[in-house]
């Protein structure tokens, strides 16, 4: 994960490890399927988080966050992140997390994908039509970025998190911020992922730890998601861009690779 530049500052939300991002990896492995051997406590405690997560038609959570940079000699150093992101189905998303290498701010709905970097005055617009599953697709794959904890965002949560996953089991009990959870691992092809849910009527997500065996020095994105709020009412006008006036507008990565492209297939030519 680089240190972002004022360019790349405006391209992504957070050099955050997201599983929705391994999951474009793993599909193109040419490696022949693994065989899947997921306990059924884990199955059922992961489609209950699901499940709960599904029926609601807004939420809102916070996440503190702690991702891995891996120096060019090797070393691992860490940085830390706060998160808080809000959804409201079928079409609206706000999220903003300040951390160690900058701020940045994400709006969506229904209409257009705005990304902002109050620190450097910077933002992008996209014009993304559909509901909140078709845009978190729409920033991974076209947009190369995906926002913090996505996975739970989708209307299958379960679907997201564990379409690649291989081996799945319970670890054990044990309290994320005094709050009594089941700890679950498991194992995908490109990377290792450990999850917390909590006990009880409100089977909610409250930890996550994923190691990024395949990568040099494999490291490591670590959430801890408090501050559930199913009751409060999102308005219309929370999921609109609030953008300074004297915010400079530039393009989002894709149109910058390809200008760059095709610059290039020029130049050979």
């Amino acid at each position: 994960m680089p240190i972002f530049t004022r360019t790349v500052a405006l391209l992504a939300l957070i050099a955050s490890l997201a599983l929705t991002g391994n999951s474009a990896l793993a599909e193109s492995s040419k490696t022949a399927p693994p065989r899947i051997s997921v306990e059924e406590e884990v199955k059922k405690s992961v489609h209950a988080m699901s499940e709960y997560l599904k029926a609601s038609k807004s939420f809102s959570f916070h996440a503190d966050i702690q991702y891995d940079d891996v120096l060019p000699s090797g070393q691992k150093v860490t940085f830390s992140a706060q998160a808080d992101v809000s959804l409201r189905r079928p079409n609206g998303i706000q999220a903003i997390q300040v951390s160690d290498t900058g701020t940045r701010r994400l709006w969506f709905n229904g209409k257009q994908l705005t990304l902002f970097d109050p620190v450097q005055s910077t933002y992008a617009v996209e014009p993304v039509s559909g509901n909140t599953d078709q845009a978190l697709d729409h920033m991974i794959n076209q947009l190369h970025f995906s926002l913090p904890l996505s996975d739970f965002l989708y209307e299958d949560p379960s679907k997201a998190l564990t379409k690649n996953t291989v081996h799945g089991f319970v670890v054990g009990n044990s309290k994320i911020n005094g709050i009594p959870c089941q700890h679950l691992a498991f194992v995908d092809r490109l990377i290792d992922w450990q999850l917390w849910i909590e006990d009880g009527k409100m089977p909610l997500p409250r930890k996550l730890i994923i190691t990024y065996k395949t990568l040099p020095s494999s490291p490591q994105f670590a959430a801890t998601l408090s501050d559930w709020d199913f009751s409060t009412r999102l308005p219309d006008s929370f999921f609109q861009a609030s953008i300074p006036a004297h915010a400079v507008k530039l393009p989002f990565m894709k149109e910058s690779l390809a200008n760059t492209l095709a610059a290039t297939t020029a130049k050979k030519n």
